[in-house]
Protein backbone atom coordinates (compact mmCIF):
# COMPACT_ATOMS: atom_id res chain seq x y z
CA UNK A 1 0.00 0.00 0.00
CA UNK A 2 1.61 3.52 -0.67
CA UNK A 3 1.67 6.14 1.18
CA UNK A 4 -0.68 8.84 -0.01
CA UNK A 5 0.79 11.84 2.01
CA UNK A 6 2.45 14.61 0.27
CA UNK A 7 5.90 14.02 -1.20
CA UNK A 8 8.04 15.56 -4.22
CA UNK A 9 9.91 12.98 -6.03
CA UNK A 10 10.43 9.35 -6.05
CA UNK A 11 10.01 7.93 -3.14
CA UNK A 12 10.55 3.77 -3.09
CA UNK A 13 9.23 0.89 -0.61
CA UNK A 14 10.26 -2.14 -0.81
CA UNK A 15 6.93 -4.75 0.01
CA UNK A 16 6.74 -7.22 2.96
CA UNK A 17 4.14 -9.37 0.94
CA UNK A 18 6.78 -11.34 -0.20
CA UNK A 19 6.92 -15.34 -0.44
CA UNK A 20 7.83 -17.52 2.48
CA UNK A 21 10.40 -20.21 1.77
CA UNK A 22 10.15 -23.72 4.09
CA UNK A 23 12.36 -24.67 6.44
CA UNK A 24 13.99 -28.16 7.22
CA UNK A 25 15.52 -28.03 10.86
CA UNK A 26 17.74 -31.30 12.12
CA UNK A 27 15.68 -34.59 12.23
CA UNK A 28 18.94 -36.60 13.32
CA UNK A 29 19.48 -35.47 16.30
CA UNK A 30 18.62 -37.30 19.35
CA UNK A 31 18.11 -36.67 22.88
CA UNK A 32 20.11 -39.04 25.75
CA UNK A 33 19.32 -38.70 29.29
CA UNK A 34 21.44 -40.78 31.70
CA UNK A 35 24.17 -40.34 34.61
CA UNK A 36 27.59 -39.47 35.10
CA UNK A 37 28.97 -39.51 38.06
CA UNK A 38 32.23 -38.00 37.28
CA UNK A 39 31.62 -35.60 34.62
CA UNK A 40 32.83 -31.27 34.43
CA UNK A 41 29.67 -29.94 35.89
CA UNK A 42 30.55 -26.76 34.55
CA UNK A 43 30.18 -28.39 30.96
CA UNK A 44 27.47 -30.54 31.60
CA UNK A 45 24.99 -29.24 34.74
CA UNK A 46 22.67 -31.52 36.42
CA UNK A 47 19.13 -31.36 33.57
CA UNK A 48 20.59 -28.89 31.64
CA UNK A 49 20.75 -30.60 28.02
CA UNK A 50 23.71 -29.85 25.80
CA UNK A 51 24.58 -30.01 22.34
CA UNK A 52 28.05 -32.34 21.32
CA UNK A 53 28.52 -32.60 17.77
CA UNK A 54 31.27 -35.15 17.89
CA UNK A 55 32.50 -37.74 20.40
CA UNK A 56 35.10 -35.39 21.52
CA UNK A 57 32.46 -33.38 23.19
CA UNK A 58 31.99 -36.46 25.53
CA UNK A 59 35.35 -36.46 27.35
CA UNK A 60 34.13 -34.21 30.11
CA UNK A 61 31.68 -36.78 31.23
CA UNK A 62 33.99 -38.77 32.67
CA UNK A 63 33.81 -42.67 32.08
CA UNK A 64 31.68 -43.40 34.96
CA UNK A 65 27.73 -44.23 34.56
CA UNK A 66 25.89 -44.30 31.63
CA UNK A 67 26.59 -41.56 29.37
CA UNK A 68 29.66 -41.12 27.84
CA UNK A 69 29.14 -45.22 26.92
CA UNK A 70 26.35 -44.26 25.16
CA UNK A 71 27.69 -41.26 23.37
CA UNK A 72 30.50 -43.29 22.37
CA UNK A 73 27.50 -46.40 20.56
CA UNK A 74 25.25 -43.25 19.14
CA UNK A 75 28.57 -41.87 17.41
CA UNK A 76 30.19 -45.27 16.60
CA UNK A 77 26.72 -45.94 14.71
CA UNK A 78 27.70 -42.88 12.33
CA UNK A 79 25.35 -40.15 14.12
CA UNK A 80 26.54 -36.36 14.50
CA UNK A 81 24.34 -34.32 16.89
CA UNK A 82 23.94 -35.56 20.50
CA UNK A 83 21.60 -33.69 22.82
CA UNK A 84 22.51 -34.89 26.27
CA UNK A 85 21.24 -34.42 29.97
CA UNK A 86 22.60 -35.27 32.93
CA UNK A 87 20.71 -35.97 35.75
CA UNK A 88 22.08 -37.00 39.74
CA UNK A 89 23.23 -40.24 40.27
CA UNK A 90 21.89 -42.38 43.29
CA UNK A 91 22.48 -45.56 44.10
CA UNK A 92 18.80 -45.78 45.49
CA UNK A 93 16.93 -47.64 42.15
CA UNK A 94 13.98 -45.92 42.95
CA UNK A 95 15.50 -42.42 43.34
CA UNK A 96 17.55 -42.92 40.38
CA UNK A 97 14.41 -44.00 38.45
CA UNK A 98 12.77 -40.63 39.53
CA UNK A 99 15.95 -38.75 38.53
CA UNK A 100 15.93 -39.93 34.89
CA UNK A 101 11.88 -39.33 34.54
CA UNK A 102 12.53 -35.86 36.39
CA UNK A 103 10.00 -33.51 36.85
CA UNK A 104 7.41 -32.02 34.51
CA UNK A 105 7.11 -29.01 36.16
CA UNK A 106 10.64 -28.40 36.76
CA UNK A 107 11.75 -30.20 33.39
CA UNK A 108 14.26 -31.89 34.81
CA UNK A 109 15.17 -35.48 33.72
CA UNK A 110 13.34 -37.11 30.55
CA UNK A 111 11.36 -33.63 30.59
CA UNK A 112 14.39 -31.67 29.62
CA UNK A 113 13.67 -32.36 26.41
CA UNK A 114 10.88 -29.78 26.18
CA UNK A 115 13.92 -27.12 26.98
CA UNK A 116 16.41 -28.22 24.41
CA UNK A 117 15.24 -26.24 21.51
CA UNK A 118 14.90 -23.07 23.20
CA UNK A 119 18.40 -23.29 25.04
CA UNK A 120 20.15 -25.13 22.28
CA UNK A 121 18.19 -24.02 18.90
CA UNK A 122 17.95 -27.43 18.01
CA UNK A 123 14.83 -29.84 18.87
CA UNK A 124 15.93 -33.23 19.35
CA UNK A 125 13.56 -36.24 17.68
CA UNK A 126 14.42 -39.56 18.85
CA UNK A 127 14.74 -39.63 23.04
CA UNK A 128 16.38 -42.33 24.85
CA UNK A 129 17.36 -42.58 28.38
CA UNK A 130 19.22 -45.07 30.98
CA UNK A 131 16.93 -46.94 33.65
CA UNK A 132 15.09 -49.93 33.22
CA UNK A 133 12.79 -48.97 30.66
CA UNK A 134 11.32 -52.49 29.76
CA UNK A 135 9.82 -53.52 33.14
CA UNK A 136 6.09 -53.65 34.01
CA UNK A 137 3.74 -54.25 37.16
CA UNK A 138 2.24 -57.65 36.47
CA UNK A 139 -1.21 -58.18 38.09
CA UNK A 140 -1.29 -54.36 38.98
CA UNK A 141 -4.41 -52.08 39.13
CA UNK A 142 -5.32 -50.81 35.98
CA UNK A 143 -8.32 -48.69 36.52
CA UNK A 144 -11.15 -48.42 39.43
CA UNK A 145 -14.79 -47.85 37.96
CA UNK A 146 -17.22 -45.96 39.71
CA UNK A 147 -20.83 -47.66 39.58
CA UNK A 148 -21.79 -45.22 42.12
CA UNK A 149 -20.59 -41.89 42.98
CA UNK A 150 -22.31 -41.62 46.40
CA UNK A 151 -24.05 -38.62 47.45
CA UNK A 152 -24.37 -35.86 50.36
CA UNK A 153 -20.66 -36.57 51.02
CA UNK A 154 -18.79 -33.61 52.58
CA UNK A 155 -15.37 -35.00 52.50
CA UNK A 156 -13.12 -37.41 50.20
CA UNK A 157 -13.80 -40.95 51.36
CA UNK A 158 -10.76 -43.15 51.57
CA UNK A 159 -10.37 -45.72 49.56
CA UNK A 160 -9.67 -49.10 50.81
CA UNK A 161 -8.52 -52.24 48.48
CA UNK A 162 -9.04 -56.24 50.67
CA UNK A 163 -8.63 -59.44 48.66
CA UNK A 164 -6.14 -59.36 45.78
CA UNK A 165 -5.82 -63.03 45.34
CA UNK A 166 -3.57 -65.21 47.32
CA UNK A 167 0.18 -64.77 45.95
CA UNK A 168 2.94 -64.24 48.65
CA UNK A 169 4.33 -61.06 46.91
CA UNK A 170 0.89 -59.47 46.18
CA UNK A 171 0.74 -55.78 47.01
CA UNK A 172 -2.31 -54.18 47.30
CA UNK A 173 -2.93 -50.75 45.42
CA UNK A 174 -3.72 -47.61 46.98
CA UNK A 175 -5.44 -44.80 45.57
CA UNK A 176 -7.72 -41.70 46.02
CA UNK A 177 -10.75 -40.42 45.92
CA UNK A 178 -11.83 -37.08 43.61
CA UNK A 179 -14.69 -35.18 44.77
CA UNK A 180 -17.05 -33.77 42.46
CA UNK A 181 -17.49 -29.51 41.90
CA UNK A 182 -20.85 -27.62 41.10
CA UNK A 183 -23.78 -29.68 40.12
CA UNK A 184 -21.20 -33.31 40.93
CA UNK A 185 -20.54 -31.68 44.58
CA UNK A 186 -20.90 -34.43 47.81
CA UNK A 187 -20.51 -37.42 44.84
CA UNK A 188 -16.90 -38.87 44.39
CA UNK A 189 -16.40 -38.47 40.63
CA UNK A 190 -12.99 -40.63 40.07
CA UNK A 191 -10.44 -42.25 41.55
CA UNK A 192 -6.89 -41.64 41.23
CA UNK A 193 -4.35 -44.47 41.14
CA UNK A 194 -1.51 -43.82 43.48
CA UNK A 195 0.42 -47.32 43.75
CA UNK A 196 -0.97 -50.26 41.16
CA UNK A 197 0.38 -52.26 43.28
CA UNK A 198 1.21 -55.97 42.00
CA UNK A 199 1.12 -59.63 41.52
CA UNK A 200 -2.51 -60.00 42.22
CA UNK A 201 -4.27 -62.95 40.98
CA UNK A 202 -7.92 -61.89 41.67
CA UNK A 203 -9.50 -58.12 41.41
CA UNK A 204 -9.41 -56.51 45.08
CA UNK A 205 -12.48 -55.33 46.50
CA UNK A 206 -12.70 -51.72 47.12
CA UNK A 207 -14.03 -50.12 49.83
CA UNK A 208 -14.63 -46.58 51.41
CA UNK A 209 -15.09 -44.74 54.64
CA UNK A 210 -15.61 -41.64 56.01
CA UNK A 211 -16.89 -39.27 53.44
CA UNK A 212 -17.85 -37.17 56.20
CA UNK A 213 -21.00 -36.79 58.81
CA UNK A 214 -23.70 -35.77 56.94
CA UNK A 215 -26.77 -38.27 58.14
CA UNK A 216 -28.02 -38.90 54.75
CA UNK A 217 -24.82 -39.80 52.98
CA UNK A 218 -24.14 -42.40 51.01
CA UNK A 219 -20.79 -43.73 50.15
CA UNK A 220 -19.70 -44.55 46.47
CA UNK A 221 -19.35 -47.96 44.57
CA UNK A 222 -16.60 -49.02 42.76
CA UNK A 223 -14.94 -52.35 41.20
CA UNK A 224 -11.37 -52.69 40.28
CA UNK A 225 -10.06 -54.14 37.54
CA UNK A 226 -6.30 -55.33 37.37
CA UNK A 227 -3.91 -56.14 34.35
CA UNK A 228 -0.41 -55.01 33.51
CA UNK A 229 1.29 -51.83 34.19
CA UNK A 230 3.14 -49.82 32.10
CA UNK A 231 6.40 -48.29 33.96
CA UNK A 232 6.12 -44.46 35.24
CA UNK A 233 9.06 -43.94 31.89
CA UNK A 234 5.91 -45.06 29.39
CA UNK A 235 3.56 -42.08 30.81
CA UNK A 236 5.93 -39.72 31.20
CA UNK A 237 7.61 -40.13 27.33
CA UNK A 238 3.55 -40.66 26.31
CA UNK A 239 3.86 -37.32 27.88
CA UNK A 240 6.05 -35.64 26.50
CA UNK A 241 6.78 -36.74 22.46
CA UNK A 242 4.01 -35.17 21.34
CA UNK A 243 5.07 -31.78 22.38
CA UNK A 244 8.08 -31.70 20.35
CA UNK A 245 7.33 -34.21 17.83
CA UNK A 246 9.44 -36.91 18.59
CA UNK A 247 9.69 -40.51 18.88
CA UNK A 248 11.42 -42.77 21.85
CA UNK A 249 13.80 -45.99 21.28
CA UNK A 250 13.34 -47.63 24.54
CA UNK A 251 14.79 -51.50 25.88
CA UNK A 252 12.13 -54.33 26.43
CA UNK A 253 12.98 -56.81 29.28
CA UNK A 254 15.86 -58.39 27.63
CA UNK A 255 14.27 -61.91 28.94
CA UNK A 256 12.21 -63.82 26.81
CA UNK A 257 10.31 -62.91 23.44
CA UNK A 258 7.14 -63.12 25.07
CA UNK A 259 7.64 -61.16 27.69
CA UNK A 260 8.51 -58.61 25.07
CA UNK A 261 5.39 -58.90 23.38
CA UNK A 262 3.81 -58.73 26.88
CA UNK A 263 5.19 -55.43 27.44
CA UNK A 264 4.66 -53.80 24.57
CA UNK A 265 0.99 -54.81 25.02
CA UNK A 266 1.46 -52.18 28.03
CA UNK A 267 2.33 -49.02 26.07
CA UNK A 268 0.25 -47.02 23.37
CA UNK A 269 0.85 -43.52 21.82
CA UNK A 270 1.87 -44.06 18.54
CA UNK A 271 5.69 -42.62 19.36
CA UNK A 272 7.61 -45.30 21.11
CA UNK A 273 9.80 -48.14 19.54
CA UNK A 274 10.21 -50.84 21.61
CA UNK A 275 13.54 -52.72 21.43
CA UNK A 276 14.53 -56.50 21.96
CA UNK A 277 16.85 -58.26 23.79
CA UNK A 278 19.73 -55.99 24.81
CA UNK A 279 23.20 -56.40 22.91
CA UNK A 280 26.92 -58.02 23.76
CA UNK A 281 30.02 -56.19 23.73
CA UNK A 282 33.08 -57.59 23.86
CA UNK A 283 35.09 -55.98 26.72
CA UNK A 284 39.04 -57.42 27.14
CA UNK A 285 37.86 -60.96 26.25
CA UNK A 286 34.52 -60.45 28.37
CA UNK A 287 30.74 -60.16 26.82
CA UNK A 288 29.15 -57.59 28.24
CA UNK A 289 25.75 -56.52 28.04
CA UNK A 290 25.09 -52.77 26.81
CA UNK A 291 21.70 -51.03 25.77
CA UNK A 292 20.04 -51.49 22.47
CA UNK A 293 18.57 -47.67 22.45
CA UNK A 294 21.35 -45.69 21.10
CA UNK A 295 22.33 -48.38 18.76
CA UNK A 296 19.08 -48.15 17.23
CA UNK A 297 19.10 -44.18 17.58
CA UNK A 298 22.97 -43.88 16.08
CA UNK A 299 21.35 -45.82 13.32
CA UNK A 300 18.42 -43.65 12.26
CA UNK A 301 20.45 -40.72 12.87
CA UNK A 302 23.14 -42.20 10.10
CA UNK A 303 20.19 -43.06 7.85
CA UNK A 304 18.88 -39.45 8.28
CA UNK A 305 21.88 -37.70 7.48
CA UNK A 306 21.94 -40.07 3.95
CA UNK A 307 20.83 -40.16 1.12
CA UNK A 308 17.50 -42.02 2.04
CA UNK A 309 16.52 -39.02 4.25
CA UNK A 310 13.95 -38.54 7.24
CA UNK A 311 11.52 -40.90 5.42
CA UNK A 312 14.28 -43.49 5.36
CA UNK A 313 13.78 -46.70 7.52
CA UNK A 314 15.98 -47.52 10.67
CA UNK A 315 15.26 -50.91 9.79
CA UNK A 316 17.78 -53.60 7.79
CA UNK A 317 20.65 -51.80 8.69
CA UNK A 318 24.15 -53.25 9.25
CA UNK A 319 24.97 -52.65 12.95
CA UNK A 320 28.56 -51.00 13.53
CA UNK A 321 29.27 -51.32 17.18
CA UNK A 322 28.53 -54.23 18.99
CA UNK A 323 29.90 -58.01 18.71
CA UNK A 324 26.35 -60.05 20.03
CA UNK A 325 23.17 -59.69 21.02
CA UNK A 326 22.36 -60.76 24.45
CA UNK A 327 19.52 -63.42 22.97
CA UNK A 328 19.70 -64.77 19.61
CA UNK A 329 16.65 -64.08 17.58
CA UNK A 330 16.33 -66.46 14.62
CA UNK A 331 15.30 -64.55 11.29
CA UNK A 332 12.66 -65.59 10.24
CA UNK A 333 10.37 -67.15 12.79
CA UNK A 334 11.66 -65.33 16.39
CA UNK A 335 11.76 -61.52 14.22
CA UNK A 336 8.71 -62.17 12.65
CA UNK A 337 6.89 -63.07 15.92
CA UNK A 338 7.99 -60.00 17.20
CA UNK A 339 7.74 -57.64 14.73
CA UNK A 340 4.16 -58.37 13.88
CA UNK A 341 3.23 -57.31 17.49
CA UNK A 342 5.40 -53.94 17.19
CA UNK A 343 9.18 -55.06 18.76
CA UNK A 344 12.04 -54.31 16.98
CA UNK A 345 14.60 -57.03 17.21
CA UNK A 346 18.26 -57.88 15.54
CA UNK A 347 19.29 -60.62 13.44
CA UNK A 348 22.34 -61.79 12.34
CA UNK A 349 21.56 -62.33 8.45
CA UNK A 350 23.81 -61.61 4.97
CA UNK A 351 27.27 -60.61 6.64
CA UNK A 352 26.70 -58.85 10.20
CA UNK A 353 24.33 -57.75 12.93
CA UNK A 354 21.06 -55.60 11.09
CA UNK A 355 18.79 -53.79 13.00
CA UNK A 356 15.19 -55.60 11.89
CA UNK A 357 12.00 -53.79 12.17
CA UNK A 358 9.88 -49.89 12.63
CA UNK A 359 6.98 -50.68 14.04
CA UNK A 360 5.69 -48.07 16.95
CA UNK A 361 3.85 -49.23 19.93
CA UNK A 362 0.16 -48.19 18.25
CA UNK A 363 -2.86 -49.66 17.18
CA UNK A 364 -3.61 -47.54 14.35
CA UNK A 365 -1.78 -49.27 11.39
CA UNK A 366 -1.52 -46.33 9.05
CA UNK A 367 0.67 -44.51 11.77
CA UNK A 368 2.94 -47.30 12.76
CA UNK A 369 6.03 -47.12 10.87
CA UNK A 370 8.61 -45.13 12.50
CA UNK A 371 9.55 -43.44 9.40
CA UNK A 372 6.16 -42.13 8.21
CA UNK A 373 5.67 -40.47 11.68
CA UNK A 374 8.91 -38.75 11.39
CA UNK A 375 8.06 -38.08 7.71
CA UNK A 376 4.94 -36.13 8.73
CA UNK A 377 6.46 -34.42 11.72
CA UNK A 378 8.68 -33.10 9.49
CA UNK A 379 6.25 -31.57 6.69
CA UNK A 380 3.93 -30.65 9.72
CA UNK A 381 6.99 -28.78 11.13
CA UNK A 382 8.37 -27.10 8.22
CA UNK A 383 4.66 -25.90 7.13
CA UNK A 384 3.80 -24.24 10.46
CA UNK A 385 7.31 -22.57 10.16
CA UNK A 386 6.33 -21.52 6.90
CA UNK A 387 3.46 -19.98 7.89
CA UNK A 388 3.99 -18.60 10.87
CA UNK A 389 6.19 -15.88 8.54
CA UNK A 390 2.55 -15.14 7.47
CA UNK A 391 1.54 -14.04 10.40
CA UNK A 392 -0.73 -10.78 11.65
CA UNK A 393 0.26 -9.72 7.49
CA UNK A 394 -2.36 -7.94 5.55
CA UNK A 395 -5.65 -10.07 4.54
CA UNK A 396 -5.23 -9.47 0.93
CA UNK A 397 -5.29 -11.33 -2.84
CA UNK A 398 -1.47 -11.80 -2.90
CA UNK A 399 -1.05 -12.86 0.71
CA UNK A 400 -3.70 -15.62 0.21
CA UNK A 401 -2.34 -16.64 -3.39
CA UNK A 402 1.31 -16.26 -1.98
CA UNK A 403 0.29 -18.78 0.93
CA UNK A 404 -1.33 -21.43 -1.54
CA UNK A 405 2.06 -21.30 -3.93
CA UNK A 406 4.57 -21.34 -0.95
CA UNK A 407 2.79 -24.49 0.71
CA UNK A 408 2.63 -26.37 -2.83
CA UNK A 409 6.44 -25.26 -3.85
CA UNK A 410 7.08 -27.01 0.17
CA UNK A 411 5.32 -30.16 -0.76
CA UNK A 412 6.52 -30.43 -4.15
CA UNK A 413 10.15 -30.04 -3.01
CA UNK A 414 9.29 -32.70 -0.54
CA UNK A 415 8.07 -35.18 -3.33
CA UNK A 416 10.90 -34.43 -5.55
CA UNK A 417 12.78 -35.53 -2.69
CA UNK A 418 11.14 -38.47 -2.28
CA UNK A 419 9.66 -37.88 1.17
CA UNK A 420 6.04 -37.73 0.00
CA UNK A 421 4.17 -39.31 -3.00
CA UNK A 422 2.60 -35.94 -3.71
CA UNK A 423 0.08 -33.02 -1.69
CA UNK A 424 -1.48 -30.04 -2.24
CA UNK A 425 -2.80 -27.00 -0.37
CA UNK A 426 -5.95 -25.10 -0.97
CA UNK A 427 -8.76 -22.60 0.47
CA UNK A 428 -11.12 -24.79 3.27
CA UNK A 429 -14.98 -24.01 2.63
CA UNK A 430 -14.61 -23.05 6.63
CA UNK A 431 -13.51 -20.05 5.17
CA UNK A 432 -16.82 -17.34 5.35
CA UNK A 433 -16.32 -13.69 5.77
CA UNK A 434 -17.41 -13.26 9.59
CA UNK A 435 -14.08 -15.35 10.35
CA UNK A 436 -11.94 -13.88 7.70
CA UNK A 437 -12.95 -10.86 9.44
CA UNK A 438 -12.06 -11.67 13.00
CA UNK A 439 -8.33 -12.41 11.85
CA UNK A 440 -8.81 -16.20 10.73
CA UNK A 441 -7.87 -17.64 7.47
CA UNK A 442 -8.10 -21.94 7.24
CA UNK A 443 -5.84 -23.82 4.54
CA UNK A 444 -6.35 -27.57 3.98
CA UNK A 445 -3.02 -29.58 2.98
CA UNK A 446 -3.00 -32.97 2.14
CA UNK A 447 -0.16 -35.04 1.27
CA UNK A 448 0.96 -39.21 1.53
CA UNK A 449 4.34 -39.73 3.43
CA UNK A 450 6.37 -42.59 1.40
CA UNK A 451 6.44 -45.65 3.42
CA UNK A 452 8.14 -48.69 3.23
CA UNK A 453 8.07 -52.18 1.47
CA UNK A 454 8.64 -54.27 4.92
CA UNK A 455 6.77 -57.29 3.46
CA UNK A 456 8.08 -58.45 -0.45
CA UNK A 457 6.48 -61.47 -1.87
CA UNK A 458 7.82 -63.71 -4.80
CA UNK A 459 6.09 -66.12 -6.02
CA UNK A 460 8.28 -68.76 -8.71
CA UNK A 461 7.04 -71.61 -10.59
CA UNK A 462 8.23 -74.86 -12.47
CA UNK A 463 7.93 -74.82 -16.15
CA UNK A 464 8.61 -77.99 -17.77
CA UNK A 465 9.30 -76.70 -21.65
CA UNK A 466 12.48 -75.04 -20.94
CA UNK A 467 13.67 -79.19 -21.37
CA UNK A 468 12.21 -78.36 -24.86
CA UNK A 469 14.82 -75.52 -25.30
CA UNK A 470 17.40 -77.74 -24.27
CA UNK A 471 16.93 -80.27 -26.52
CA UNK A 472 16.50 -77.74 -29.10
CA UNK A 473 19.66 -76.43 -28.75
CA UNK A 474 21.74 -79.43 -28.53
CA UNK A 475 19.75 -81.00 -31.86
CA UNK A 476 21.00 -77.18 -33.31
CA UNK A 477 24.59 -77.69 -31.49
CA UNK A 478 24.65 -81.63 -33.61
CA UNK A 479 23.28 -80.30 -36.97
CA UNK A 480 24.97 -76.85 -37.23
CA UNK A 481 27.72 -76.31 -34.75
CA UNK A 482 30.82 -78.27 -33.02
CA UNK A 483 28.60 -81.53 -32.10
CA UNK A 484 28.13 -82.20 -36.09
CA UNK A 485 28.07 -85.46 -36.49
CA UNK A 486 31.21 -86.48 -39.36
CA UNK A 487 29.97 -87.95 -43.06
Amino acid sequence: MADLSYYHGVNLAESGDTPSVARVTNFGVTFLNGVAPNADPAAFPLNEPKLITSLAGAEALGSAGTLQDDAITYFGEGASMLVVNRVASDNDAAVQQANLIGDPVARTGLYSALRAKALLGVAPRVLITAGQTGVWIEGGLTSVALTSGGQNLTEAPVVVFTGGGSDAGKVLPTAMAVMGTGAAAGTVVGITITNAGKKMTAAPAVAFTGGGTDPDKALPIAVANIGDVANPFISALNTILPQIRARAYIAGPNTTSDEAVRFRNTINGGRILVIDPQVLKNIDGVPVTKPVAPVFAGVRARVVASAEGVSGSVSNKIIRTIDGVARTIAYPVDSNYLNERQVSTIINERGGFRTWGSRLCTDIQLWQFDSVRATADMINEALEDLYFQYVDRKFTKGNLKNMIEDGNAALRTFKNNDDILGGRVWLSDLNTPDLNSNGKVFLNVEFEPVGIMEQINLTTFRNILYYQLLLDEVRGAIENGPLTLAA
